[in-house]
């Protein structure tokens, strides 16, 4: 008997190995990474995951767990077997009087909002596409534009169902260090097959002012006041080039640009009627903006949705089909605006064609996620560039995209796990400084045989 049909017989679950099931599954959103699995398991419960978790480890079989594929550096590939969780989507239970939501971690973001949306309840941080799985985001930390005061979506977990390295379904929470280690540890230490997190009560309707600058030391003085007075719900910006023409760089006449920062800044409320002329101009008061551009008001579940008609833009226009290698950081606040010069100084603008740098502020201590690793200062700025780049030109823009994850070290920042990486052992020791010890310790004992993947 094979090794694919001994595991067939072990699951209630399917084991595909046909290729248009293998394929599916060879690549991610980054598209920079291809791996083809021999076999993808589809489980049926956790009792399967557990099943194939020990059955691999008595074989010395490679598995990756995988959602909806968001990664961008080939996390949720194997070449051996992959965990296809979409299927475990299940909305288990809403307790509305507790405010807690119990799911299967193969649901979405998005099918949570939906059932949540009726009773006013949402999770307090939502990331910006829907379209990803709860055990996926919870597995980076999971970042979103209520993370300046709410931390990230991992924060807000209150209990789990983990699959660990060795095949035991385990039950943890707060005070257990599996439920520290799979929150942020990206399924190296065991699969999170449920979760339990915390909801809140969001108010009906929303207010965003779209907010433009042309200076970037006014946006960061700015975004100090507006985390400190805690003037809006929900805080995000971008870096944008408006392209001048060519100039010449090393005797080459080259693209350059102007850049600018909008700023979008949204406020819950319960009737737009509560929002009057002055309270607009007391949001408003005392910031440094160049133009405020506009004013949106809607129901609060367009703004949880706000981007889908950027990614139906991205996918219409074919750069969705690009490769996506996202270079996603955490600068300390002292050394984001010298980055930040230094970068757009040197981004030609074309290379932002159907993707955009995104920006975060966030308080330093909005997270409490333990190996969510971040500058330790007062406030922080997350900082992503995500291009959308044709697979030909990927040898002229990885090169890049790792200088700008090098100087974003050296300047003491993190970078965020979910995008792409291009780490050795060394690179991973400096990502986790003094936790280094400890996550080794970690996946020695959840994960024994090495078979979720390592650090190297």
């Amino acid at each position: 008997m094979s090794w694919i049909a001994e595991l067939t017989s072990l699951i209630a679950g399917q084991v595909l190995t046909d290729d248009d099931a293998r394929a599916e599954v060879s690549t991610d959103f980054g598209r920079v990474v291809e791996r083809k699995p021999a076999a993808v398991v589809r489980p049926a419960s956790a009792r399967d995951i557990a099943a194939t978790v020990k059955f691999a480890g008595r074989h010395s079989l490679l598995i990756s767990a995988r959602g909806c594929g968001h990664s961008q550096n080939g996390l949720s590939l194997s070449d051996q077997i992959v965990l296809d969780l979409r299927g475990l989507d299940r909305i288990l239970s809403v307790n509305e009087t507790r405010g807690q939501v119990t799911c299967q971690a193969g649901a979405t973001w998005r099918a949570l909002v939906n059932k949540l949306l009726p009773p006013g309840l949402s999770p307090p941080v939502l990331t910006n596409n829907l379209d990803v799985t709860l055990g996926g985001t919870l597995s980076t930390a999971g970042l979103g534009v209520a993370s300046w005061r709410r931390g990230t979506q991992a924060d807000h977990c209150l209990a789990l169902e983990v699959v660990t390295g060795d095949g035991e379904i385990v039950q943890c929470a707060e005070g257990s260090e599996l439920f520290d280690a799979v929150r942020g540890g990206l399924g190296r230490f065991g699969v999170i097959t449920e979760a339990t997190l915390e909801l809140r009560r969001h108010k009906p309707r929303f207010r965003s002012f779209d907010l433009l600058y042309d200076d970037l030391d006014a946006l960061l003085g700015d975004l100090k006041t507006l985390m400190n007075d805690e003037r809006f719900d929900y805080l995000e910006s971008w870096c944008v080039p408006l392209p001048q023409g060519l100039k010449k760089v090393d005797g080459q006449r080259q693209p350059f640009a102007q850049w600018f920062f909008p700023l979008h800044c949204t406020v819950e409320v319960e009737e737009m009627s509560a929002l009057s002329a002055s309270s607009t101009q007391e949001k408003l008061a005392g910031l440094h903006y160049y133009k405020h551009s506009h004013t949106e008001d809607g129901e609060i579940g367009e703004f949880f949705s706000r981007l889908d008609p950027l990614f139906h833009l991205w996918k219409t226009g074919g750069f969705w089909d690009c490769a996506h290698p996202w270079m996603e950081c955490i600068l300390p606040w002292s050394a984001c605006a010298l980055y930040i010069r230094q970068m757009t100084a040197q981004m030609q603008p074309q290379f932002l064609t159907g993707g955009h740098i995104l920006l975060w502020p966030a308080r330093g201590g909005a997270a409490s996620v333990p190996y969510f690793c971040r500058p330790d200062e007062d406030y922080v700025m997350g900082l992503g560039i995500l291009p959308a780049v044709p697979k030909h030109l990927l040898d002229r823009a990885l090169p890049r995209l790792k200088q700008a994850s090098q100087a974003a070290t050296m300047l003491g920042g993190k970078r965020y796990l979910s995008g792409w990486l291009d780490f050795n052992a060394a690179d991973w020791k400096t990502h986790f400084g003094g936790h280094w010890e400890k996550i080794n310790e970690l996946k020695q004992k959840y994960d024994p045989a090495g078979i979720l993947g390592g650090f190297d």
